[in-house]
Formats: structure tokens, sequence, C-alpha cells
């Protein structure tokens, strides 16, 4: 007939294997919501820069005004100005998002350099240049050193085309 001491090792033992299998459980269910988090992440990165292309797409007099501030923003009206900057605060402030996003570990490297690929092909416009250069002191020090960054590759891609 097993003591009271036996029965009690028993259970201690049967206890710690809950524990262990709960923990187990647990890990588990921490590493599915971590990645439903990253999914509904990435879901709404991709629907704020579909959100910012869209007015191009869809408007043919917007896509009009922006090819005319890329081209020459200084030749904007006042309110053409107001629109532009506008915008262009509304693409930097996703920039700087997606910059936080792949810092915490939202965004992992692929969809990050697709990003910075775009980042980059808009850095192209000196215009764009321009506007974030005498704007940076809106925007966080990790999208500005991005952006430095960027135009610091581009003018070396310049200077090897020469």
């Amino acid at each position: 007939m097993p003591t009271f001491q036996a029965l009690g090792n028993i259970g201690e033992f049967v206890g710690a294997i809950g524990v262990v299998v709960t923990l187990v459980y647990l890990a588990r269910e921490m590493g599915q919501n971590t990645r439903s988090v990253r999914a509904a992440s990435f879901n709404s990165m991709s629907e704020n820069s579909i959100r910012l292309l869209e007015h191009a797409f869809r408007d043919s007099e917007f896509a009009q005004f922006l090819a005319r501030a890329e081209n020459d923003p200084a030749a904007l009206t006042t309110a053409e100005y107001v629109r532009w900057d506008a915008y262009m605060t509304a693409v930097f402030r996703h920039f700087g998002n997606l910059v936080y996003q792949r810092r915490v570990g939202a965004l992992d490297e692929g969809m990050w350099q697709s990003y910075a690929r775009t980042l980059k092909e808009h850095l192209r416009a000196r215009s764009w240049a321009e506007w974030y250069r005498s704007h940076a002191h809106l925007f966080s020090r990790s999208l500005t050193l991005q952006v430095e960054r960027t135009l610091r590759e581009l003018e070396e891609e310049a200077a090897a085309r020469r």
C-alpha cells in the first residue's frame, strides 16, 4: 500500500508534467499569435502604400499635379504647394513607419528591401530629396538616417556612371 509520501511524490510529478505541457502549449500559441500580429501589421503597411498610390492611378488630375510638382515644385501655386507638402508628409510618415516596423521586427528583411528600393526610386527625383532635406526635422532620426544613406548610394551610383 502506497504511503502518503509516495502519493504526494506522484502528485508532484503529475503536476510538473502538467506545467510543462501548459508551457509548451503557451509557447506554441504565442508563436502563432506573433505570426498573426506580423501578418496584420504587414497587411496594414500594404494598405497604407496602396492608399498613397491610389490617388495617382485613380485621379488623372492628381497624377498630372504630382508630375508637375515632382518636376518643379517652385512653379506650384500656394494651394498646390500645400497639397504637395501634405502629400510628401504622408509619404514620408509612411516610410518612417516602415523603418520603425523593420526595427521592431514586424517587417521582414525581404519586404523591407522592397520598400527600400521604392524609397530609393522616389529619391531619384531631386524634388523629393530636396523636400525631405528641408523637412527632415519633422521626422524620426531613424528615417533621416535611412534617407541620407539612400541619398549617398544614389550619389555614389551617379559618380560611378561618370
